[in-house]
C-alpha cells in the first residue's frame, strides 16, 4: 500500500509553522526589553510592531485565501519565505522605531501570511476529512513547541552575544531550512498525487456538500456563525498575546532571572504544544463545542492563578494550565470553520475571518504594555482578560455546527 502523502504534509506544515510562528511571533517577547533599551523608548512603542504585523496579516489574509485557492502553491510559499527571511536579516541594522515597524511589522508580517496559518491549514483541510482534527493538531504542535525550543535558544544567543546576532542567525536558519522543504514537499491537494482525502478511495468516503459559491468579505461579515466563531476564538487569542508575550517581562519584574522566565515560557508553550494534537484528536471523537469549552475554561483558570500567585512554583502551575487551554485554540478555530463551512469554502472563509479576529490578535500585547505603563504591573490587564473568556463562552453556547465533509453532528 503506498504511503498516504497527507502525513508528509502534516510533517511539512509542522516544520513551516515551527519556523514561521516561532521566529515571527514568539521570539519577539525576548527582544522587547533589549529593543526598548537600544531604541531609547518604552515597551508600548516597541510592542506596536506586533500590532502593525497583525494589521498587515489582516489586510492581506483575504487576498492570500483567494490566491491559495486559485494559484500554484509553491511560488506563494517562496514569496512568504523571502519576505520573512529578509525582514529578520535586516533587523540588526535598525536604529529607529519606524524601521522596526517596516521590517518586523511589515516584511515579517507578509512572511507570516504567506507561510503560516492559511496555506498550512488549506493543505491540511484538503488532505484530511475524518482525521482532520488529529492532522491539524499534530501540525500545529509545531507552532507552540517552537516557543518551547526557540525561546531558551534565542535567549541564550541574546545573553551570550546580542539581539542583533540572534536575528542574523535565525533569519539565515529560516531560509536554509524552509527553501528546500517547500521545493520538494509542498503539495496543495491529494489530486496532485493521485490520492484522496484520508488516503481512502471515493467509494469509502462519505458524501459531502461543498459550498462552491464565491465568498466575499461582505458575505462573511453578514454570516451569524462566522461572528459567533470570531467571538469564541477572539478573546482567547487576545489572552495569548497578552500573557505569553509579556511573561518574560512579568517574571523578571517579579525578581526572577531571565532564564527562569524563559523556562516558565517554555513550560507554558510546551503544554500548549501538547494540547494541539490532544484537542485536535478529541475533536474528532467528541463534541467539538465541549472540547472548545474545556480550552476556554483552562485558559481562564491559568489567568486566575497568574493573578493570585507570586511564588515561582505556583506561577509555573499557572503557565501549565494556561498552556493546556490556549494550545487548543488555533486547531479548534480551523476545525470549527472547516466543520461548519466545508473544504470548498475553507480557504476563503479563513482569509476573511482573520481580519475579523485582528482586533483581538493585535491588541493583546499593546493593551498589556499600555496598562503596565499606567500601573507598573501587568496584573490589571490580566484581570480584564477574564471578561473576555465569559464572552467566548456565551458565543460558543449559541454556535450551531452543521455536518460538512462527513463530519459528525455536534
Amino acid at each position: 500500500m503506498p504511503l498516504f502523502y497527507g502525513w508528509v504534509i502534516v510533517a511539512f506544515t509542522f516544520i513551516v509553522q515551527f519556523v514561521t510562528v516561532g521566529l515571527g511571533y514568539y521570539a519577539f517577547s525576548l527582544y522587547l526589553k533589549p529593543l526598548t533599551e537600544t531604541l531609547g523608548t518604552e515597551r508600548f512603542w516597541v510592542a506596536l510592531a506586533l500590532m502593525i504585523q497583525a494589521i498587515v496579516i489582516a489586510a492581506l489574509s483575504p487576498l492570500a485565501g483567494k490566491l491559495y485557492t486559485t494559484q500554484p502553491i509553491k511560488p506563494l510559499l517562496f514569496i512568504g519565505l523571502a519576505s520573512l527571511g529578509l525582514g529578520l536579516l535586516l533587523m540588526p541594522q535598525i536604529d529607529a522605531l519606524w524601521q522596526l515597524y517596516v521590517l518586523f511589522g511589515g516584511l515579517v508580517g507578509i512572511g507570516v501570511v504567506f507561510l503560516g496559518t492559511i496555506p498550512c491549514n488549506v493543505m491540511l483541510a484538503n488532505w484530511f476529512e475524518k482525521r482532520r482534527g488529529a492532522a491539524m493538531g499534530i501540525s500545529q504542535f509545531g507552532i507552540t513547541i517552537s516557543a518551547t525550543i526557540l525561546v531558551p535558544a534565542v535567549t541564550w544567543i541574546v545573553m551570550n552575544y546580542d539581539w542583533q546576532t540572534a536575528f542574523a542567525i535565525t533569519g539565515t536558519a529560516a531560509i536554509g531550512i524552509l527553501a528546500p522543504l517547500i521545493h520538494f514537499l509542498a503539495v496543495r491537494s491529494p489530486a496532485e498525487k493521485n490520492q484522496y482525502p484520508d488516503g481512502v478511495t471515493p467509494l469509502e468516503t462519505l458524501a459531502s456538500v461543498e459550498d462552491t459559491e464565491e465568498w466575499t468579505f461582505l458575505r462573511a461579515v453578514k454570516n451569524r456563525d462566522i461572528w459567533l466563531i470570531t467571538l469564541t476564538i477572539g478573546p482567547c487569542y487576545l489572552s495569548i498575546a497578552a500573557i505569553v508575550i509579556t511573561m518574560p517581562s512579568h517574571f523578571t519584574d517579579l525578581g526572577f532571572s531571565a532564564m527562569d522566565a524563559a523556562y516558565a515560557v517554555s513550560l507554558t508553550t510546551l503544554m500548549g504544544a501538547i494540547a494541539k494534537p490532544l484537542m485536535g484528536t478529541l475533536s474528532d471523537h467528541f463534541n467539538k463545542k465541549f472540547v472548545m469549552a474545556a480550552a476556554i475554561a483552562m485558559q481562564a483558570g491559568g489567568v486566575l492563578l497568574l493573578i493570585e500567585m507570586t511564588s515561582y512554583s505556583t506561577l509555573l502551575l499557572a503557565g501549565f494550565l494556561f498552556g493546556l487551554g490556549y494550545g487548543g485554540v488555533a486547531p479548534l478555530w480551523a476545525i470549527l470553520l472547516a466543520t461548519r463551512f466545508g473544504r470548498g469554502a475553507f480557504a476563503q472563509i479563513m482569509g476573511h475571518n482573520m481580519p475579523m479576529l485582528t482586533p483581538f490578535t493585535m491588541s493583546g500585547l499593546p493593551f498589556a504594555t499600555f496598562i503596565f505603563g499606567l500601573y507598573g504591573s501587568y496584573l490589571p490587564a490580566y484581570m480584564t482578560l477574564l471578561a473576555g473568556f465569559a464572552v467566548a463562552a456565551v458565543a460558543l453556547t449559541f454556535l450551531k455546527l452543521e455536518p460538512n465533509n462527513g463530519a459528525a453532528q455536534v
